[in-house]
């Protein structure tokens, strides 16, 4: 299945690894935004094997590309490109740098250019926000990006739920409720605990 081709023991491994070697970063990044640095390296791990595959395509040409095929998405491949061109002229990253995924996405942790320009910090404190070449930057502009999204500290990651046989309710990653509201239809933590309070999910 798909987690277990992205989490093998060797990726395992290499976390720990990854996780000690770059303890320091990790818990810089955790102390300022509050993300868990577990879940930080497991993004840094499931993106690019923890810097190993970043991409090969070179952005400017991978973006023109997309935006000259036209349809529906040009508009926002015309602003990405824009957004990797800010990012060489701001001065964070040379050109030569900008080599990711065929649809834009680049860095330790694959940040599209327009989040990379709103979301990316310095936390190696050396003047440039690279998501490339600096772990330090990386990790900590993962744990932004986080935050930002909605990370709230000591709340639970995730949780296995059994669904209710008969359910005919809201279905759909974008059918947020409160576990209040999840438990008045009958959904129950899979150890038949039940779910209680306002986190949405």
């Amino acid at each position: 299945d798909y987690m277990a081709f992205l989490v093998d023991d060797r990726r395992i491994a290499d976390g720990k690894a990854m996780m000690q070697k770059h303890a320091a970063a990790l818990a810089r990044a955790e102390k300022r935004y509050g993300v868990n640095r577990y879940v930080i390296a497991a993004v840094w791990g499931v993106e690019t094997d923890y810097g190993r595959t970043t991409g090969k395509s070179f952005l400017p040409h991978a973006l023109t590309t997309l935006t000259c095929r036209g349809g529906r998405r040009a508009a926002f491949w015309k602003r990405e490109l824009i957004a990797a061109l800010k990012i060489v002229s701001d001065g964070d990253l040379p050109l030569e740098k900008l080599y990711g995924s065929w649809a834009g996405a680049f860095g330790q942790t694959q940040f599209m250019p327009s989040t990379y320009r709103r979301l990316a910090v310095d936390m190696d404190k050396d003047g440039k926000k690279d998501l490339v070449s600096s772990v330090p930057d990386a990790l900590g502009s993962t744990a932004n990006y986080l935050r930002r999204s909605g990370w709230r500290t000591g709340q639970p990651r995730l949780m296995e739920v059994r669904v209710p046989a008969d359910y005919r309710g809201p279905e759909g990653r974008r059918q947020k409720a409160s576990l209040d509201t999840w438990a008045s239809r009958g959904v129950r933590r899979m150890d038949g605990r039940p779910l209680q309070g306002a986190l949405r999910a």
